[in-house]
Order: C-alpha cells, then structure tokens, then sequence
C-alpha cells in the first residue's frame, strides 16, 4: 500500500499499489481515442510496485518495478475511491418524490411541445431532466399517428425493438397476450417484469377514442412508493427488496422469463434503482419455501395497499396530441375499463440510452 497526501485538501489516503498501476492514463496504457485500456490484467507483473515517487503541484509520479512512469493527477485518485462514489451517487441526481397533490403543483415543469423540441437542444435537455427528476413527461402539439409519435420520441432517444416491435399500436383487438389488448381495468404496474432488461422508459400517445367513455390514465410515482413503504412498514420494505419474483410471459413463438426483487437498490449507496411491479405478469412463485410465504404476500400486499390509496394516484385523460413518457423502472401506470373504440401507439426506450442521454447532456454523472 502507498500512502498518499493531497497537497491542496491535506487528506490522505492508502492506496493499492497495483490499482494504482492499473489506472495509469498514460497513452500507453489507455487509448486515448477510445477510452479503452490497451492492456490485458495479465500482462501486468502481480507483484508490480513503486520504486520511486514524488509530487509535482498537484501530479503525483510514480516509477513502476516494470519499467513503466506513471503521472496522475490526485484529484482523479481521490474521486475514485468508494466512499466519494457512494456520495456522488446520492448526490448527482435531483429527483422529486410525487404524489398527486405534489406532481399537481409542479405540472409546468413536465410539459413540452414538440415544435420547441425540434427548434432547439435546450429543450431536449429540459426535457430529460425534467425526465429524471419526476420520471415522467408529456410532449404536445404532436398529430396523432404513429408516425408523428415516433417522430416525436425520436428527437430525444432510440427507440427499443421487442416482439411488440420498435413502435407498437394497440387497441382492444387480441394482437398479444397480453390485458393491455382488451378493454379491461389495467391496475397500477410497471412494463417488461419477464424480461432480463426491462425497458427504462415508455410512451404512449392515444391516437383516438371515439363513440365511448373511460379508459382515464393514472400514473404512481415508485419512487414516493417505496419511500413510504420504507417508513411505514421497514420488515415488508426488507422483504421485497430480498425475495426473487418470478415474471413471465407466453404467447405462440415467445416465452420469456426472469426472476428479480420487486424493488432493486443500489449494491453501493442503498437508493432506489427501480420498482418491478406487475401482478397480472407474475410467474408461478417457486423461489422460497412455504414456510416464507406468509411473509412475502403480507408484504407485497402492504405495498400494494399504498399503491392504490388515492392520493397516490394520478388520473388524467390522454387526449390525442399529448405524447406521455415514463420512467418504467419508477412509474406505474394503469388505465380505468373504456368503451367505445380506443387505440394507443407507443414505444419503448433502452435505460442504457436514456441514462446515456443523460450523462451526455450533464444530468447526471
């Protein structure tokens, strides 16, 4: 171990010596152009160590036993120690836990039209973080088709390709397996529960909905969930943040599977990652024995308990023109039952490139 000394800050800090070899920046070790180590870990001697090292204002030089010099800045070495992550990570992003009488007060700040999206960046950027920060957003002034709607999404992100496709419409006629396709009550849920990688965020424009009522849109904030679930009930709050769901989905050619905890901490930082909630989606629960499931289902009903109380929800009619995007690793959405004739055009948007959207954009780190 070396010990290091910052000269500005005064702190200190003992640091591995081949981490400290491993994260040289030079451009023999890191290509410059990629950001992509040039180097296999092997070709690294196990028992490598400084000979030599001095200060130089802030740099810090080091002469490596394999022949190699190193010069690193110290705010780098010092950024990239665990406890500075943990609180970065608690730190980098603002979000806003909502209810309905909180998100009703800070309505304005979701609301953008797609002619101010094309004209300028600014408000892209305002957009995703605004996306970030509440988990949900509407575009307006959008002509209701398909292919304005994607036009729309588009401007912003990538669209996800699943088996429902990159853009997707659907109304009451059974195209999948799925209650969305009916005109049933949809209770609160969040989408993609039987996929490996759920999508991170979803869309829907309703296109039309002639010669009938219903079909009102509610929307609850997972993140103000879990957070009074955490206060209200910590064992049930444990429980669902341990126990192994299974989610899964079958039609003629698909079957897809996978087993998560309804709600997905950070291994670092403790803080909400995501809420996988979907009971029409469940699989046969076969991951604890009998004797844990009393448990599991007092839980899972406490937190659903919270997830329909009224305040929490957030009903509004999709009018044809609006464009709603929502953060479905955050935001459960649900619809009332509706007659008449309804039909909704969507799409779904990868985590990986929202949250690389935002990084691009300096939302978050």
């Amino acid at each position: 171990m070396l010990l290091l000394n910052h000269p500005k800050t005064g702190e200190s800090l003992e640091i591995n010596e081949f981490w400290l070899r491993d994260h040289c920046r030079c451009g023999e070790c890191l290509n410059l152009e990629t950001n992509q180590r040039r180097y296999d870990l092997l070709d690294l001697p196990v028992d490598v160590r400084a000979l030599e090292s001095k200060y130089i204002l802030e740099k810090f030089f080091v002469q490596w036993s394999d022949g190699h010099q190193s010069s690193y800045d110290l705010d780098f070495i010092f950024d990239s120690q665990l406890e500075r992550v943990i609180r970065r990570r608690s730190k980098s992003t603002s979000l806003t836990p909502w209810n309905r009488s909180i998100v009703l007060q800070n309505e304005r700040h979701l609301r953008f039209s797609l002619p101010q999206l094309v004209a300028t960046d600014e408000v892209v950027k305002s957009l995703v973080a605004s996306l970030v920060r509440y988990g949900i957003v509407f575009i307006d002034d959008v002509a209701p088709t398909p292919t304005m709607t994607e036009l729309a999404l588009r401007c912003v992100f990538p669209l996800m390709k699943t088996f429902f496709g990159e853009m997707w419409t659907f109304s009451d006629k059974q195209d999948h397996a799925d209650t969305a396709y009916t005109k049933l009550y949809l209770g609160s849920h969040t989408d993609n529960t039987y996929f490996c990688d759920a999508a991170g965020l979803q869309a829907l424009h309703c296109i039309e909905h002639s010669g009938g009522t219903g079909g009102e849109n509610f929307f609850v904030d997972g993140l103000h969930v879990v957070h009074e679930l955490r206060r209200r009930f910590p064992p049930a709050y444990e429980v669902l943040c341990r126990v192994q769901v299974p989610g899964e989905y079958i039609e003629e050619g698909e079957h897809h599977c996978f087993t998560a905890p309804i709600i997905r901490v950070d291994p670092l930082s403790g803080d909400f990652v995501q809420l996988r909630l979907n009971v029409y989606d469940r699989g046969v629960f076969d991951t604890v024995p009998q004797s844990e499931m009393a448990d599991f289902y007092d839980s899972l009903r406490q937190l659903l308990q919270i997830v329909r109380e009224e305040q929490q929800q957030w009903s509004l009619k999709m009018l044809p023109g609006s464009i709603v995007l929502f953060d479905n690793w955050r935001v459960l959405h649900g619809r009332q039952a509706y007659t008449g004739r309804r039909t909704m055009s969507g799409a779904y948007v990868q985590r990986t490139d929202f949250l690389s959207k935002a990084r691009v954009l300096g939302i978050i780190e």
